[in-house]
């Protein structure tokens, strides 16, 4: 992997829920190389936290009430104030269009939030060292040869 070991890879969570904020941050700072430095509740603060704490990894959910992840993520690649963060989307449920257009977007990653705990931190560590995650697994590039993986999470 091509992040440093000796520094934790720094993360921010951004869901509507609460208590789901809550566990994720728990089970994310029971592992060793892993920060979480801050939580938002909606789109707009997960852009204005990624922006100021400038984190590695913004675990983003697809739909929040006032400002959805969709949102959130085409303010965070566009124009002067492009901010360079790695985003992993964080989803109940998805439609295949609304995962490609986050691809499209910048999103380097997709996970369902009824994986395993070990499935997302595989996708963190696999987006960490330059690759996408969506759906099960790791893909080398956002190519149209990867629709099965895409299909993979209907």
């Amino acid at each position: 992997m091509s992040f440093k070991k000796s520094q934790p890879v720094r993360i921010v969570i951004a869901d509507d829920h609460p208590i789901f904020r809550d566990g994720l941050r728990r089970l994310l700072e029971a592992e060793p190389d892993l920060k979480v430095l801050g939580e938002a509740s909606d789109g707009a603060e997960a852009v204005r936290l990624a922006r100021q704490l400038k984190p590695d990894i913004l675990l983003l959910d697809l739909s929040m009430p006032k400002h959805p992840g969709l949102e959130a993520l085409r303010e965070l690649g566009s124009g002067a104030n492009a901010t360079p963060v790695r985003v992993i989307l964080l989803t109940a449920a998805a439609e295949k269009s609304q995962i490609v257009e986050a691809l499209q977007l910048g999103a380097r990653g997709v996970v369902l939030k009824d994986s395993a705990t070990q499935l997302l931190l595989k996708a963190i560590h696999t987006v960490m060292s330059g690759e996408y995650w969506v759906g099960r697994e790791s893909v080398s590039n956002r190519s149209e040869e990867h629709t099965s993986e895409l299909q993979s999470l209907r």
